[in-house]
């Protein structure tokens, strides 16, 4: 089974992000997808296995 979760960020936040999802999940971690709006912020998708 996978879960994704989703966060809202601004760009100076994304490898703070990053960097926890990859300690949190580990080899659990499927993906991390990052998309711009048009405002500029930025949506974060990280998909991980349980």
């Amino acid at each position: 089974m996978e879960l994704t979760l989703r966060k809202k960020a601004f760009l100076e936040e994304l490898p703070g992000i990053v960097k926890a999802a990859v300690e949190e999940y580990g080899m659990r971690l499927k993906a991390v997808e990052i998309k711009e709006d048009e405002k500029g912020c930025y949506t974060v998708l990280i998909t991980y296995r349980m």
